[in-house]
């Protein structure tokens, strides 16, 4: 049998404390950071996940179902995502660099992406066509809220950078 010293003691001690603290850290950033997506990805308004963050679970079984019914038509679009990104790609490192074909790769991916934004907009109007009239109002109330809000964002910004111009500005 082997003799555990206090040395071993010790650093059996810190490794514990170590995991514990580590775990309590995730616990903590789960119950006060969940859900908050910060500037790298803001999502869709007008979108179902958006209706469903606004609306709750009750409308998340029709929401299930109309995504399911078009889920082949996404997935078609998304595998056609792929190689439309590696052909932009290609382009751009091909030598010796052809700008018409860098356009034709970005419009064949502009046009991919409306596609997918357009089928995202039907189906959030197919969505919004078996909502009640209540559902319907929270909504536009939520537009209403998320709009204020950018507004006020924004007008924060535009002050914050003009003090910024006004301090870099010389004395006269």
């Amino acid at each position: 049998m082997t003799k555990l010293t206090s040395r071993r003691w010790a650093i059996i001690f810190f490794i514990s404390l170590a995991l514990n603290v580590f775990l309590g850290g995730l616990l903590v950033a789960d119950k006060y950071f969940k859900g908050h997506r910060g500037a790298g990805f803001r999502g869709n308004v007008y979108s179902m996940p958006w209706a469903r963050r606004v609306l709750g679970d009750e409308v998340h079984p029709m929401m299930r179902q109309i995504f399911r019914e078009r889920r082949e038509g996404f997935r078609g679009n998304r595998r056609a995502r792929v190689e439309l990104y590696n052909n932009v790609s290609t382009a751009l490192a091909k030598e010796p660099f052809d700008q018409a074909e860098l356009r034709q790769a970005l419009g064949a991916l502009q046009a991919n992406l409306q596609a997918g934004h357009t089928a995202m907009n039907d189906m959030m109007a197919e969505f919004s066509s078996k909502l009640t009239t209540d559902q319907r109002k929270q909504l536009v109330q939520a537009v209403a809220k998320w709009q204020e809000r950018r507004r006020a964002r924004f007008e924060h910004r535009r002050q914050r950078r003009l003090e910024r111009q006004k301090e870099k500005q010389p004395a006269k």
